[in-house]
Formats: C-alpha cells, structure tokens, sequence
C-alpha cells in the first residue's frame, strides 16, 4: 500500500508512540514512592527499675528443743505462745538418782585423792613401789572422769532457752517418760523477721547484699516497712533459673507474725542497656527481630534476643549494636530490602 499523503504518516507515528509512552508511565511498580518510617538510633541508656514480689514471713531462728538425757520429765512450765527470756528453765526431769549418783562419784574421787596424796608423800622410800603409785593414780583419774561425766548429765536434764523468743510447741507434759534427745518444744525468735525470695537470673544481677527493700504486710495495712537484703544464694536453679535471695526486716512492727504474706519491692541496680521501644521490636516464626535502616536507606530484618522490660521499654541484650538506626513505626507494608524514606524518631517516646 503507497501512502500518497507523507505528512499523514508522520502524525499517525507520532501518535502512537505519544500513546505508548503514557502507559509506560503508567504501568504499575514504576517509580513507586519509598514507605515512610520513622526510625532512632541505638544507644545505651541508664536504667531504674522496680519489681514487686509476694512472699512470706518466717522467723530468723527457730529451733527444736530436746534433752539430752532420758528419764521422766519433772517440768514443763511453759505453753504455746508464751514469751520466754533467754536462760529461761523451760524444762526439767526428776534428776534424783542422778545426784545420788554424783555424790557416790564425788566420794570415789575424794578417796583416791587421798590415797593418792599420801602415796606422793611416801615416795622414795621402800614402802611404796612405782607400780602401786600408778595404780593409785589411775584409780583417782578414773573416779575424777566418772564425777565430771555425772555433773554433765546432771546439768543436760534441765533444759535453758539459747535466746529470748516465743513457744512455738510442746509436745510432751509433766510426767511423762522420755527418751533421749525427745523433741519437747520450738522456740521461735519473733523479733527477728525474713523472708525468702525466688528471682528471675536476669533480675538478680541488679541486687546486692545490703540493698534496701520497702514491705508492705497484708495483715497490718498499707504501712511500709523497710527490709535489707541480708543474703543471695550463690547458686541458680538449672531448671527455673532462678536464684535465692533473703531479706531480713530492719525492724518487727508490732502484730507482724511468722506465716504473714508480704509483698516485697525491690529496685534493680541502674546500669546502661540498650533499650528499644516496646513495639519496635516485631515477632514472626522465625523469633524476635527489629527493621535496621542501611546506609542506602534499606531495610534488614535483624534478628535480635530480648532481655528485660522496663515500662514501654525492652532490652535488646544480642543482635543490634550502639549506633545502629532502626524502624520505630510505621510497619505497614515493611519487609526485608525495601527502600524507605525517613522521618526522625525520638527514643524517649518510644
């Protein structure tokens, strides 16, 4: 076909290739504007934080009081919840044949003293031979054991409080037969007061012996008492991971009793972290990980391994580094090797 119009031609060219370079404009994916973020820098902070832990009170010492002699139990004076000093009888058993006994040996013991004294006296001469002085000897060495043996067992059968405190309880009453080392009583020091803590690894590296805690008992109300940490376990469990720690009440408030609930508040040692806002840090299948913004404004997914919180806070203890810029907000539609476009962030409102 001959066109017999040339300048037809050149405007038919002219628009279809106008045509075609508007829907190349327009085909998707074409210049798509980058996602806008907004990102801060990785820095490590100071910390404060405060956690609150429910326990129970128990007494400092309490111990399970028995004597050491068998016999028949002469005294008991003592009920449960009674106040006792420190040296108090608190019990005693018909100690007679005993004191018969020690008078015997103190006789014994007097005897061989004598003889043994006027043994000396003779020595030398041909009247005593050595081996009637050893003899003599060892008899007043053997009635001087037996003596102290009796006066030892005649103090054992009556039984002294170790230190001021309350009757915990009594198991036996007056008159009944005993056998050695019987548990008779529990005295309990009621003013000496702690309780026992179970903490989370992570959190017992920010406590030492000395801290100071604040107590609130249940029973007495919304008073605060305040608490020292006396000890911390050495050891961890393997399977909790969890350690021990001992707090011991500066001072018993009156109507604070063994047994009580408590709850304990405890502040963590401040120390630098890296904190990244709470809803900076995304979870998928593959665990927990944050959007880092590269230098050509990119994203990459970095997987990271959290720590503690600390209110709209966490720790970020593995996998992101001082300096890094990652993405605070502005998630929809992220993934891995985007490009974006940034808007500044403020790590202190996260």
């Amino acid at each position: 076909m001959i066109f017999r119009y040339p300048f037809l031609l050149l405007l038919l060219l002219a628009l279809l290739g106008g045509c075609g370079s508007s829907q190349e404009e327009k085909s998707p994916g074409r210049n798509k504007p980058a996602l806008i973020v907004e990102s801060t820098t990785a820095a490590l902070m100071e910390t404060h934080r405060t956690i609150e832990r429910n326990a129970t009170l128990h007494p400092l010492r309490s111990v399970n009081l028995s004597l050491q002699q068998e016999g028949v139990l002469l005294s008991l004076p003592f009920h449960e919840g009674a106040q006792v000093e420190k040296g108090a009888v608190l019990a005693k058993l018909d100690d007679t044949l005993l004191r018969a006994q020690l008078k015997k040996a103190e006789a014994q013991r007097s005897q061989a003293e004598l003889e043994l004294k006027r043994l000396k006296q003779l020595k030398g001469s041909s009247v005593v031979a050595e081996n009637e002085l050893a003899r003599t000897t060892t008899s007043f060495n053997i009635a001087r054991a037996e003596e102290e043996e009796l006066t030892i067992r005649l103090k054992q059968s009556t039984l002294l409080a170790p230190f001021s405190g309350v009757i915990g309880d009594r198991l036996a009453e007056p008159g009944d037969t005993l056998p050695r080392l019987y548990h008779l009583l529990t005295l309990i020091d009621t003013s000496n007061l702690i309780t026992t803590l179970r903490i989370s690894e992570l959190e017992m590296s920010g406590l030492s012996k000395g801290d100071e805690v604040g107590l609130t008992i249940d029973a007495l109300g919304t008073p605060r008492f305040k608490g020292t940490i006396q000890r911390i376990h050495p050891m961890v469990d393997e399977r909790s991971r969890q350690g021990t720690v001992e707090i011991l009440l500066q001072s018993t408030p009156r109507g604070a009793m063994p047994g009580q609930l408590c709850r304990v508040e405890l502040t963590l040692r401040s120390g630098e972290r890296m904190l990244v806002p709470y809803n900076a840090l995304r979870r998928d299948s593959r665990g927990e990980f944050v959007f880092v913004i590269n230098s050509e404004n990119r994203l990459e997914r970095r997987s990271v391994i959290s720590g503690l919180y600390f209110g709209e806070r966490v720790e970020i203890m593995e996998g992101l580094s001082v300096g890094e810029q990652f993405v605070t907000r502005g998630f929809l539609g992220l993934g891995e090797g985007m490009s974006v476009t940034l808007r500044g962030g403020d790590l202190s409102r996260p």
